[in-house]
């Protein structure tokens, strides 16, 4: 298997197939991981997330992802989804693009959301995408699901 890192790289302006409907990737008390949808484009496919979380799940999602202010202070370690996606042969590591986190309060509880997406650049039309991601550091442990991508929404079968 070949190793590679998709960049975080925006998928292109001009329309794709939709191949993948959305669906629940993870669930679990105060953290919810959603396949928002796959779209293929004969440049590449594109896999949008998000990644929802309340209480003190959101806390810490708030207290991962907030800026680094101080190099020299050791309780600012930074963290966000990690993602690796295998395409065919071809497995990384990807970058997200365009996460957009925001801030709501659901009746003064905090929350926590985040939508980002994935650009695989690749001149090939695989069958399948296999998708693992985890965020530990708020509680998501890793989980592993491969979509099959077809022109329709279809199955994911869980790994």
């Amino acid at each position: 298997m070949r190793r590679a890192r998709w960049p975080a790289f925006a998928p292109p302006a001009a329309s794709g197939t939709a191949v993948h409907g959305p669906t629940i990737l993870a669930s679990k008390t105060h953290i919810t991981l959603d396949l928002l949808g796959i779209v293929a484009f004969s440049s590449g496919i594109h896999v949008r997330l998000a990644l929802t979380a309340t209480g003190c799940a959101a806390e810490r999602a708030h207290h991962e992802t907030r800026s680094l202010s101080d190099p020299t202070d050791p309780d600012t370690q930074w963290s966000y989804l990690s993602v690796l996606l295998q395409l065919g042969s071809v497995a990384g590591e990807a970058d997200p693009y365009l996460p957009r986190s925001g801030s709501p309060l659901n009746w003064g509880v905090p929350a926590y959301r985040t939508e980002p997406n994935y650009w695989l650049g690749t001149c090939t039309r695989p069958h399948d995408i296999m998708i693992s991601a985890g965020w530990p550091e708020i509680g998501l442990g890793p989980t592993c699901v491969t979509a099959l991508l077809e022109a329709s929404p279809s199955a994911v079968t869980s790994d």
